[in-house]
């Protein structure tokens, strides 16, 4: 049942009925109510939790009560409320019947002869029976404007995939610049900036889903979604992703290079901070972390050779790629809808040459490797290796604090 939307007109009597029985936010009869334990208003359990969703209101009951409290419903005006009788929703239907509080919900949503529907696009109320005659037929169905976020106004349905798609590069591009504004130039910076802005659209996006879906013609947007939400395991997550990608078949060349990019990055970081932290932990056991650091340089230079004795690059561009792309499609913060902003996103053929040319490159890279390794004899590489990571421990400074006195 759509929660709420009890006026005084549906209820016997309704002009008798207290005022402290209808929800402050949406003005009708409390449905399934719940209050704030401070200032004790009571709401309708929909109401409140769609109000404690909105970051403006900072965790706030619409009293303003801080920090909120949830508290449940009073047995007395619990009693209060089913004492009521309400005229059935579909009473403009042919639906005579009054039935008490309690019972409404299963009347509505089982019982009643004139079962309807609230349409999702114009939100009247619907028989199921005509449903699809009112969905299919030229003007019983006229959509409600839709809010955009990004810039707070509304816009008809029917326009408004392109307007928010164009608003939300917009905004983006605002918070970008004042990203640069408020950060200086560098390398640190560039990541920084690149992370601010991630979150940025991530925020965006959730802030429009409250309002209304965000515009899309993927397939599977909503399976991806419900899966994250209930946060299943790895291998369902990764089976709903390919479904989803193989279900986008005509954009899966997008869907293949944006996955394994994502997961390039996301290996080479992690590789990067742990590589970091390694050096850390030898600077500061300067003996120690000398022979560890030739171990390790030795381990690798001959693990390698063996690699490219024994693999061949066709096998190690395969399986690179396809730990890329796994590695990418598990990462659970990323919303779909992004990816339908990107400007390549319809460029079908532009991104099959871009992800040869990247297969092309590495296989270029792996014959350049080969050829250092058959040039240069292996202790020598070794050797080298172990320099350049004694020169990055012990010869670089690490980042100083400000400390003010």
């Amino acid at each position: 049942m759509e929660e709420g939307n009890i006026d005084r007109d549906r209820i016997v009597d309704g002009d008798l009925v207290d005022d402290d029985l209808f929800c402050p936010i949406c003005q009708c009869l409390l449905w399934k109510p719940c209050g704030c334990s401070k200032c004790r208003h009571l709401f309708c359990q929909k109401c409140l939790y769609t109000w404690l969703e909105n970051p403006n209101s900072a965790r706030r009951c619409p009293f303003r009560c801080e920090p909120f409290e949830e508290q449940d419903c009073s047995m007395s005006i619990q009693s209060r409320l089913n004492c009521l009788n309400i005229h059935c929703r579909n009473l403009e239907f042919g639906c005579t019947q009054t039935l008490s509080y309690n019972s409404l919900e299963q009347h509505e949503n089982v019982d009643c002869e004139y079962l309807s529907k609230r349409c999702s696009e114009c939100d009247q109320l619907v028989l199921m029976s005509r449903m699809d005659e009112h969905c299919e037929m030229p003007g019983l169905c006229v959509p409600h404007p839709v809010k955009c976020t990004a810039c707070q106004t509304y816009i008809e349905k029917l326009v408004f995939k392109d307007h928010f798609h164009e608003c939300f590069l917009n905004r983006m591009i605002t918070l970008d610049i004042q990203t640069t504004m408020n950060h200086e130039q560098g390398a640190s910076s560039i990541w920084l900036r690149t992370i601010l802005c991630g979150l940025n659209a991530i925020n965006l996006l959730e802030q429009q889903r409250r309002f209304s879906p965000v515009p899309t013609d993927l397939i599977g947007v909503d399976a991806v979604r419900q899966a994250r939400e209930r946060r299943c395991g790895f291998f369902y997550h990764m089976f709903i992703m390919l479904t989803f990608v193989l279900a986008n078949g005509s954009k899966a060349p997008f869907f293949i290079l944006a996955f394994s990019a994502i997961g390039f990055v996301q290996c080479t970081t992690i590789i990067l901070i742990m590589y970091g932290f390694f050096l850390v932990r030898m600077r500061a056991h300067i003996y120690r972390g000398c022979y560890v650091i030739m171990l390790i340089s030795y381990i690798l230079t001959y693990g390698i050779l063996l690699l490219f004795r024994f693999v061949s690059d066709s096998l190690i561009i395969y399986l690179l790629g396809l730990f890329s792309f796994l590695y990418g499609c598990s990462n659970r913060l990323i919303s779909m809808e992004l990816f339908e902003m990107h400007p390549m996103f319809h460029m079908t053929k532009i991104n099959i040459a871009l992800y040869c040319a990247v297969l092309l490159i590495m296989k270029i890279l792996l014959l350049l490797c080969r050829f250092y390794y058959w040039c240069i004899p292996i202790y020598l590489i070794a050797g080298v290796t172990a320099w350049i990571n004694f020169s990055i421990a012990f010869h670089t400074k690490p980042a100083s604090r400000n400390t003010t006195t």
